[in-house]
């Protein structure tokens, strides 16, 4: 996603990024100087605009690709309704359900170093839940010449076998379920 954001501002030489780990080392990498910019999602984002940071650009994930080649599609299917359903319960109240954001054992005792946040921190209209739907093949097109661009990917690689859209179509409009 980095790559992605950063073309839209800088040529691709000027581009120069380095693995730097967890969201805790990209958070502390920044904090001290060793980086001039990261990616980061929240929790991370919050704790570091309290601390003076500011956001260059930001990207939204769209989806929850967790399925294998061996996951039967009733499990997958069941995986997505729950995730539907966890959509629509927390866009219905999005600051119920930020301490599951703030407590996570692998945050929490860093932003506590840090002087922690709060909900109120959060600027909630950077948390955007939604159902996941099929990609295109448009955009599957493009996506794939485009890590073909950046050397992401091999010559080999097809893209028509880098996304099944096959069991997640349909998911949303079976939300009542």
């Amino acid at each position: 996603m980095a790559l992605r954001l950063l073309e839209g501002y800088l040529s691709r030489d000027d581009i120069k990024l380095v693995h730097y780990g967890s969201p805790q080392h990209r958070f502390e990498a920044l904090l001290n100087g060793e980086v001039e910019a990261a990616a980061l999602m929240e929790p991370w984002i919050t704790l570091a605009e309290k601390l003076g940071c500011r956001a260059v650009c930001e990207g939204h994930y769209l989806g929850a690709e967790n399925a294998s080649d061996s996951m039967d599609p009733e499990t997958f299917a069941s995986i997505n309704k729950a995730v539907v359903k966890a959509v629509d319960m927390i866009n219905s109240d999005k600051r119920k359900y930020l301490h599951y954001l703030i407590d996570d054992p692998r945050f929490a005792a860093v932003a506590k170093q840090y002087g922690g946040i709060t909900p109120e921190d959060f600027h909630l209209p950077r948390l955007r839940y939604s159902y996941n739907t099929p990609y295109s093949d448009q955009i599957v097109s493009d996506t794939y010449h485009w890590m073909l661009g950046w050397g992401l990917l091999n010559e080999g690689a097809c893209d028509s076998n880098l996304v099944e859209n096959r069991v997640a179509a349909g998911l949303a409009t079976n939300a009542d379920d």
